[in-house]
């Protein structure tokens, strides 16, 4: 059986020039760019642990 969690799709907007350089290290480092979005995401939520917990 999968233990993976299951992912929901999410839609936003990003600016042009970060999304070209988005690109540009996905196509070097071969990682997909939703691998870096949802890594930021964690290290965001991460930062900010503490705020969610007090909310």
């Amino acid at each position: 059986m999968n233990d993976t969690p299951r992912l929901t799709s999410v839609v936003f907007r990003l600016n042009k020039e970060r999304l070209e350089s988005l690109k540009e290290l996905s196509k070097a480092t071969r990682i997909r760019q939703s691998e870096y979005l949802r890594e930021a995401i964690s290290d965001l939520l991460e930062k900010y642990e503490e705020r969610l917990e007090d909310a």
